[in-house]
């Protein structure tokens, strides 16, 4: 046995391969561990009226800034806040809270405007405050929950979980019809 072990030299010299291997086996287990690219998700803006947070699609985002000057528009439905100018442009605004049947805060003087885009009409929501920009994968957006009123859960494309907790993810053109 003496001679077979001398005619095979150690191990050591065929370890190098065996290292690269297994290298590049780490690689793709990181690869496949890693979250899809954010062209793959969906960014919402993630905004809070009162403790519960809830998202639009970015896309259909214009612009956010504090609402300031609000004009009431006597007779109008409670889903309208009033009309407010935006740098020269009237804004319908949408009592986002009203819409999706939520009681009404204290006033506050602080409010948000979410100016949308991709309607006939320039529209923006009125909410308490912003949260974040999130990153949502399709595949992690589920259905309201059950105990959501239908008309309110009609007005929703999904939920998401983030920090916050649980996202509701509106779909702004049924908000908008309702």
């Amino acid at each position: 046995m003496a001679n077979n072990d001398a005619a095979h030299p150690a191990a050591a010299p065929s370890a190098a391969p065996g290292t690269d291997a297994i290298l590049e086996a780490i690689e793709r287990h990181r690869e496949a561990d890693r979250p899809p690219p954010d062209q793959e998700r969906e960014s919402y803006l993630g905004f809070f009226l009162g403790a519960e947070v809830y998202g639009v699609p970015l896309h259909q985002l214009r612009e956010v800034t504090r609402l300031t000057r609000l004009r009431r528009v006597p007779g109008t439905p409670p889903s309208i806040a009033g009309m407010v100018n935006l740098r020269g442009e009237i804004i319908c605004v949408l009592d986002a809270r009203a819409i999706l049947g939520l009681p009404a805060p204290a006033p506050v003087a602080s409010a948000f405007l979410v100016a949308l885009r991709g309607f006939p009409d320039p529209l923006g929501l009125m909410v308490d405050s912003i949260a974040d920009v999130y990153a949502i994968d399709p595949s992690q957006i589920e259905p309201p929950p059950t105990t959501w009123l239908a008309e309110r859960a009609a007005l929703f494309a999904g939920t998401a979980r983030v920090r916050e907790g649980l996202m509701g993810l509106l779909d702004l053109n049924k908000v908008v019809g309702a």
